[in-house]
């Protein structure tokens, strides 16, 4: 059973990743909890400061017990593990403080019936301070077993830079624990029945959805970064590389059906008024599907650079030819598959920028004559667009990763204008002042800025799309 650790770096594998997203995803829904003035929101999200820190205890004694086991071990610099050790428990003692002055006004809140605005500050600036410090504490951590991150020279047209290894160990850490702590919001949110924290919780699926799309590019890069050229001295099986693909490859389509399942409940009940038990039952439904492969895909990758988790009686995998992905790539290389998906994903590209701008426009002053509510149904076809272009990308990806990610150097920033892009159109669907704007009205300040960050991402998600070949 892969959700049974074998020994200490296992477990402090596992769990060592928890804080500094839940810290990320928490700290989020408790700002907007504050915001709609929302108890149940806080409360919800007080305790689950609080139960974040009753992490420390077993991250400590793992971190220790691992050390303990490590030592004498030359693939495991002592200097590294020291250096991460001083900050990991500077970030497990503020987190220990967070969780106390959390709890303690949780406690407060529940004695006078209702949240004190008094200590807001006070456990935001307390949990800010843990995510800083647990996100350096994980960045040491990282210096102990993959050695590959210190290597800065790349071969011009070859190698791919290990940024991209760093890139994808950091962002696979956000859709698979934040995956968590969206179901636990949600599953809250069900109990008490509060419509506040199933919009936060579904907003959360949808972000973890769109997380998952620059994870795999950049695990898609990382491949051919620890793979061409071979490190010396660094055992990487490109079979085991595979493997862990094919599985990263159902998390992707797991996150596609559990975030879209979310965001069409978010556009229904936006409309309807009110949220429907049988898409909610279904969202949780997905999400607890993709959770379970989530476990076994980053079980896989954790095999790729982990040798201390490999048991005596793991059978790791051999032959790198075979599997989905390797079919899928090859495929994808015949123009007769190729072209078609190429054809369907600029008809996408037409749906998400048509929409983008005409939403876009009308939160900027222009069409004024329509109310927000009115032009807010053009994002269900931006929607359409999104998922069309998704699975579209990353087949015609699959069909030369290799010239994607290390020939063209536009296409890390599309990536990123994606991510960008499509995380700020959700604040479309979460207002409820802009949803109010009426016919004639002028649309929130706030809301004018965002409409220019999604107007700016989209077009550069055409342009640096479009240069692809030229760059």
């Amino acid at each position: 059973m892969h959700l049974i650790p074998q020994s200490w770096s296992h477990v402090h594998i596992l769990i060592s990743v928890f804080p500094s997203v839940g810290f990320l995803f928490v700290l989020g829904v408790y700002i907007a909890g504050f915001r709609t003035g929302n108890d149940v929101v806080r409360r919800t999200c007080l305790a689950l400061f609080g139960m974040l820190a009753l992490l420390s205890i077993p991250i400590y004694f793992s971190g220790t017990g691992s050390m303990a086991a490590l030592a004498g071990n030359p693939r495991f610099p002592n200097g590294a593990i020291a250096t991460h050790y001083v900050w990991g428990m500077a970030a497990l003692a503020v987190l220990v403080i967070t969780g106390v002055a959390a709890s303690i006004e949780l406690l407060r809140s529940w004695r006078a019936r209702r949240a004190s605005h008094d200590p807001f500050h006070l456990v935001l600036g307390l949990a800010t301070i843990t995510l800083a410090l647990t996100l350096v504490a994980g960045e040491f951590g990282l210096e102990i077993n993959h050695r590959e991150l210190q290597l800065t020279a790349s071969i011009p047209d070859i190698s791919t830079p290990q940024a991209w290894s760093h890139a994808h160990i950091i962002l696979n850490h956000i859709p698979t624990a934040g995956l968590v702590f969206a179901i636990a919001f949600f599953v809250v949110a069900l109990v008490v029945n509060n419509d506040v924290l199933k919009r936060a919780s579904l907003t959360l699926f949808v972000i973890c959805a769109i997380f998952g799309v620059p994870t795999y590019v950049a695990g898609t890069a990382a491949m051919w970064a620890l793979t061409q050229p071979a490190i010396p001295d660094m055992p990487i099986s490109r079979a085991v590389i595979n493997a862990h693909r094919d599985m990263a490859l159902w998390t992707l389509l797991g996150l596609a059906f559990t975030g879209s399942a979310a965001k069409i409940e978010l556009l229904r009940s936006r409309y309807r008024g009110q949220f429907s038990k049988l898409s909610l039952g279904l969202v949780l439904l997905f999400a607890f599907v993709t959770l379970a492969i989530m476990t076994e895909t980053g079980h896989r990758g954790g095999l790729i650079n982990h040798p201390e988790i490999v048991l005596a009686t793991d059978t790791l995998p051999t032959d790198a030819n075979v599997g989905i992905s390797m079919t899928l790539e090859s495929l994808m290389k015949e123009m007769i598959w190729f072209a078609p998906w190429q054809t369907l994903h600029f008809f996408g590209y037409c749906l998400i920028f048509g929409a983008a701008v005409a939403v876009g426009l009308r939160v900027l002053g222009f069409w004024k004559s329509a109310s927000f509510a009115a032009m807010h149904q053009l994002l269900v076809l931006g929607f359409i667009g999104v998922l069309v272009n998704v699975v579209s990308g990353m087949l015609m990806m699959l069909s030369d990763s290799y010239r994607y990610v290390v020939g063209d150097i536009g296409f890390a920033p599309k990536i990123a204008f994606i991510s960008i892009g499509a995380i700020a159109v959700l604040y479309f669907s979460l207002s409820d002042r802009l949803w109010n704007v009426k016919a004639g009205e002028d649309a929130p300040v706030a809301a004018k800025w965002v409409a220019a960050v999604v107007l700016l991402a989209w077009a550069g998600v055409i342009v640096f799309g479009r240069l692809l070949p030229y760059l």
